[in-house]
């Protein structure tokens, strides 16, 4: 495996690539798949044939990682890729032929190298623990000779288990401030939800859960049907977040971050309104998925992102055709800045922050702690629901959506 780079160095059309698969976890009786688990392999493609074959050191993936997320295998891959194709592209002023001759300073050299090509300090730093942690899989399998276990300085966390300290000397890009936006302006909620209503009704559920629940886009495309409820004492929504792993048709897969029970803020009772028209409008005889997507099929993460465009781009036009010149500043403020669908956890997270009286309330409505070991907060959830649709009141002066009608003149409930 140590000559993993000498076979390749000098040859253009060969790079290392990340590739994902699924395979059969769970098998039940009579053979049948119970369960699938997708992973992130290393392969080797030979570019000018577009052909590829699963390398080696795919071991280092599933090894430290295979038990994690896909997505958690993914970042890890991505960063073991760049740079086993930093060391071929640069091998010959690195001196480097293959594995064997890898020490401590090649490393920094590269992540030093990785910082002066517009990239984050984050970004460094992150490619940085996924390398310390290749080269103690590397010291441990006998495939780095140079480099000891000496090199790296273990350390104790508060919780009494021990990590490794990077022995890498980096220098970092200057921390820069974000150009991207997290917070959707307050005022501008109702007419959103109003837009995606028109233009984008498959995910307009979705954008509220974002909104009033701090979803992330994977907990919104793993939703099933089943797993929304009502809790009538405080009118919330309560949904069950986990990975369903609806397509395993694809090779890409949009994967829970955090299984957990999920509180959404039923405000004004717009998220029943909501659900009840969704449930109607939206069901497959396949699929028990929440979303779905044209063809009935349960939506991906990338789908649901191409709505969400639309409906940005919906958004901002209709402010620039806006009588109101705050709007059309606001208009070319979100044409100019990124921001996509985690605005909506961005925005749930500053309105609850304006009414939490201590943190954690705030991690148990984002869902960053379990439902179980935050009860002891969940009656400090009315009072900010209660505010929070105060000032939506209060806002409803200067514009009432149509989704506020529909609220009205609907029939049924949803329980």
């Amino acid at each position: 495996m140590g000559d993993i780079i000498s076979a390749y160095c000098t040859n253009e059309h060969f790079k290392f690539i990340t590739h994902p698969i699924w395979i059969d976890y769970v098998i039940g009786e009579n053979q049948t798949v119970r369960e699938k688990k997708h992973l992130c392999l290393i392969a080797l493609k030979d570019i000018e044939k577009d052909t590829y074959v699963i390398h080696h050191l795919s071991n280092f993936i599933i090894g430290k990682w295979g038990y994690k997320s896909f997505n958690t295998q993914k970042k890890h891959a991505t960063n073991t890729v760049k740079f086993l194709n930093y060391l071929i592209n640069h091998y010959p002023s690195l001196k480097i032929k293959n594995l064997t001759e890898l020490t401590i300073t090649h490393g920094s050299i590269y992540l030093s190298w990785l910082g002066t090509n517009k990239v984050s300090q984050d970004t460094v730093k992150d490619a940085e623990r996924t390398l310390v942690q290749f080269y103690i899989w590397g010291i441990n399998k006998s495939l780095l000779p140079k480099v000891s276990l000496n090199d790296f300085k273990q350390e104790q966390t508060e919780h009494n288990t021990l990590y490794f300290n990077s022995p890498f000397k980096v220098v970092y890009p200057q921390k820069k401030i974000k150009e991207i936006e997290h917070i959707l302006p307050f005022e501008f909620i109702p007419l959103f939800l109003e837009i995606a209503s028109t233009h984008t009704p498959r995910i307009t559920l979705g954008i509220y859960f974002q909104i009033f629940g701090g979803l992330r886009i994977s907990e919104v495309v793993n939703l099933k049907r089943t797993q929304v409820s009502k809790a009538i004492a405080n009118k919330e929504i309560i949904l069950k977040v986990e990975n369903q792993n609806f397509r395993t048709d694809l090779k890409e897969h949009t994967s829970v971050k955090k299984t957990r029970s999920q509180v959404v803020l039923d405000v004004n009772g717009w998220g029943a309104v909501l659900i009840r028209q969704h449930l109607n409008l939206y069901s497959s005889k396949t699929t028990n998925a929440l979303f779905l997507n044209n063809g009935d099929q349960p939506m991906s993460g990338r789908s649901y992102r191409q709505y969400f465009d639309k409906c940005k781009a919906k958004l901002i036009s209709t402010l620039e055709e806006s009588n109101n010149i705050d709007h059309r500043l606001v208009a070319q403020h979100l044409k100019s800045i990124k921001w996509s669908t985690h605005i909506g956890r961005g925005t749930f997270t500053n309105l609850i922050a304006d009414e939490a009286q201590n943190p954690y309330e705030i991690a148990h409505l984002r869902g960053d702690s379990s439902l179980e070991s935050a009860l002891s907060y969940m009656v400090s959830t009315p009072r900010m629901h209660k505010k929070i649709e105060n000032k939506l009141d209060a806002m409803h002066e200067n514009y009432i959506p149509k989704l506020i009608e529909r609220k009205s003149n609907s029939h049924g409930s949803f329980e």
